[in-house]
């Protein structure tokens, strides 16, 4: 009897340490004009969270139980009235859910709001300040676009000049994000600050796990912290140079396919989903290049971060892209272990391998494939 008791005792701190934290979140904005509800989204493990709440007099709630802190996003949409055109308008509000009350204020809508509660979200709003400085230089960017006539919009002059503010606010952007690390390594916060800086396919690896090993180890051990060094390791793994990871995945059919079966053949690996709309867009130049040179030694493999239970979404987007190349997917999204092994943090992505199966070109868009197609076939 007194070893059983013992042993409760010894497993009693164990199950109060696997319980979930539990968060609230209420919130008080400007009253929209339309009738309108609170939307909030985030991740629970593997597992993507939509919760939703009544906008009463521009009052909302939340409560939950997450296994850690996580970021997530708040939307305010009007609700659909029967015919009537639902107006596109969207309030949107990133925030951290973590143990305790949350507090959301607003006196013209969320965008704007002020978030109070918990250190996470305290540190993360010294972050969006420290970055507030950029977001009327892209918005007069922006609006120079929409103000300009169509055909301005297409001439390359416009184009470049365009390109050159982007990269110009970028610029200022990324030395503000570095500023923020190198200051604040104890917080979790400095880690979606260096994935910030990072961005999609970064060629600064070095500099990355410099930054990245100047945490402090709680921050490094955290789950977003090795999520993080195990997309170092697929982004180092992936360099120009470097030979292509070998993997294997199954085709639409069931079927494994190995990346192995491919050499011999230029390859692009071509990372997409059928949500993904800027994939959709890049299909026709993917299709274009494998038409015009598929009988000159190349292919394209296919590698789909579709959700689960939509492989019917999945095989639908094939055959209306007419994307006649091999497919494979795992179907679990963002968690696609070949998407994993290979660092993506951003779709579109594809990597161009030689016959041997060595990495030659990365990112390839639009006319680029064509072009560098040309230069080595």
């Amino acid at each position: 009897m007194k070893q059983t008791l013992l042993l409760a005792g010894m497993l009693l701190p164990l199950s109060l340490l696997a319980q979930d934290i539990p968060f609230q979140i209420k919130g008080q904005i400007a009253g929209p004009e339309e009738p309108s509800k609170a939307y909030l989204y985030y991740r629970k493990g593997a597992e993507n969270i939509t919760d939703s709440s009544e906008l009463t007099g521009g009052a909302f709630q939340f409560k939950g139980a997450i296994p850690s802190a996580v970021r997530g996003t708040l939307v305010i949409r009007p609700i659909p009235v029967p015919g009537k055109a639902m107006a596109m308008r969207q309030d949107m509000l990133s925030l951290y859910l973590e143990k305790g009350d949350i507090v959301v204020k607003g006196d013209k809508g969320l965008s704007d709001a002020i978030v109070k509660g918990g250190k996470l979200n305290e540190d993360f709003s010294r972050y969006q300040n420290a970055l507030k400085f950029t977001k009327p230089q892209y918005e007069a960017v922006n609006k120079e676009y929409a103000d300009a006539a169509p055909d301005v919009r297409k001439s390359e002059e416009f184009q470049k000049g365009r390109n050159a503010k982007y990269e110009a606010i970028r610029k200022e952007e990324k030395a503000a994000q570095l500023a923020f690390i190198k200051a604040n390594t104890k917080s979790p916060i400095a880690l979606d600050a260096l994935q910030a800086y990072a961005g999609s396919l970064p060629d600064n690896i070095d500099e990355l796990e410099t930054l990245y090993k100047s945490f402090a180890p709680a921050v490094q051990k955290g789950a977003s912290g090795e999520a993080f060094a195990k997309t170092l390791t697929g982004w180092k793994a992936t360099a120009i140079g470097a030979q292509a990871p070998e993997f294997t995945q199954n085709d639409t059919e069931g079927k494994p396919v190995k990346l192995a079966d491919f050499r011999g053949k230029y390859t692009l690996i071509d990372f997409w989903a059928s949500w993904c709309g800027p994939c959709r867009a890049e299909n026709p130049h993917v299709v274009a290049a494998y038409d015009k040179y598929k009988s000159k030694n190349f292919t394209v493999l296919g590698v789909s971060l579709d959700q689960p239970n939509a492989k019917d979404k999945w095989l639908k987007a094939i055959a209306d892209d007419k994307l006649t190349w091999t497919q494979v997917s795992d179907l679990k999204f963002w968690d696609n272990e070949v998407a994993r092994l290979y660092g993506i943090r951003g779709i579109p992505q594809n990597f161009l391998i030689d016959p041997q199966g060595k990495i030659i070109a990365r990112n390839l868009r639009g006319d680029a494939l064509e072009k560098k197609l040309a230069e080595v076939l």
